[in-house]
């Protein structure tokens, strides 16, 4: 379950919890103080969110529509407030990231080159930053050239922006982002459009079951990347050393599952289906 708190949109003085599910279309909300929790969306598969301004905006899985999650649009065109230019290609093969830096929001698409065999494969992307501009009354992605002193750190849990000048180590103007590769934390500069790893490959194991001593001390950038990523985050894992965890790592996947399984919403189904537009939190 992932979960964002906003403004509540029933008191100017109040906060509201929003939640929804991964590889499920279902959105609930319940404002502080609340016992139950309201549906506030039937269809909404959502990938990366972004609380902003009090408000909770983020992608449709698999699409290259930014929506508007709460508070929910009941009148007018619709959740769906900006679309990705269509020019990077079929959102299947995109990774989109919304965050905020500055007070503003910032969309990153990450989308594949297609370039020759001989530049090696983390690499081959085209990492592309857009300012989402609202001041006019209408959504304007704004291309981005510069971020001047931050840099971002990108996932699809979570994203950040930090001032690269309070931390040692930290590389101005740059995005800190992941790859499905064995190593898998890569850096782009936006200032000489290269790509660089950060950190040197350094799992605690092969794919199989041999183990290898932890490389420390960790750097600011291996810390803020696993914050960016929550499964390592919650279980208290590097994420650059446990991208992927063996089968043969039994206890682990014991503790991890059982953290996964702590909170159910288990009647939401059930209401749906009733047309009810309230549901319980049970806890199991």
């Amino acid at each position: 379950m992932n979960a964002a708190v906003c403004s509540s949109v029933s008191s100017t003085t109040s906060i509201v919890v929003v939640a929804w599910f991964p590889w499920s279309p279902v959105v609930l909300s319940a404002d502080a103080g609340h016992s139950s929790w309201e549906v506030i969306h039937k269809d909404m598969y959502l990938s990366n969110t972004l609380p902003f301004q009090g408000q909770l905006y983020g992608f449709l899985q698999t699409s290259r529509q930014i929506v508007q999650v709460y508070p929910p649009k009941l009148l007018g065109p619709g959740p769906v407030v900006a679309h990705v230019p269509i020019k990077f290609g079929n959102p299947f093969f995109c990774s989109y990231y919304l965050v905020e830096s500055d007070g503003h929001m910032l969309l990153v698409v990450k989308s594949m080159n297609l370039v020759g065999r001989d530049v090696e494969e983390w690499r081959r992307y085209v990492i592309v930053i857009f300012k989402v501009d609202v001041s006019l009354g209408h959504w304007e992605l704004i291309p981005v050239s510069s971020l001047g002193d931050r840099a971002l750190f990108v996932s699809m849990d979570r994203c950040l922006s930090v001032k690269a000048k309070n931390l040692p180590s930290i590389s101005s103007n740059s995005i800190y982002l992941t790859v499905p590769l064995p190593d898998p934390v890569v850096m782009h500069s936006l200032s000489s459009q290269s790509f660089e790893w950060p950190t040197t490959l350094c799992q605690v194991h092969d794919v199989k079951e041999k183990i290898h001593p932890s490389v420390r001390p960790f750097t600011i950038a291996d810390h803020l990347l696993t914050y960016c990523n929550h499964r390592e985050w919650a279980t208290g894992l590097m994420f650059h050393e446990y991208y992927t965890i063996p089968k043969s790592y039994e206890e682990l996947w014991k503790k991890i599952r059982a953290q996964d399984s702590e909170v159910r919403i288990s009647r939401v189904q059930d209401s749906i289906r009733k047309g009810k537009r309230s549901v319980e939190l049970k806890k199991e």
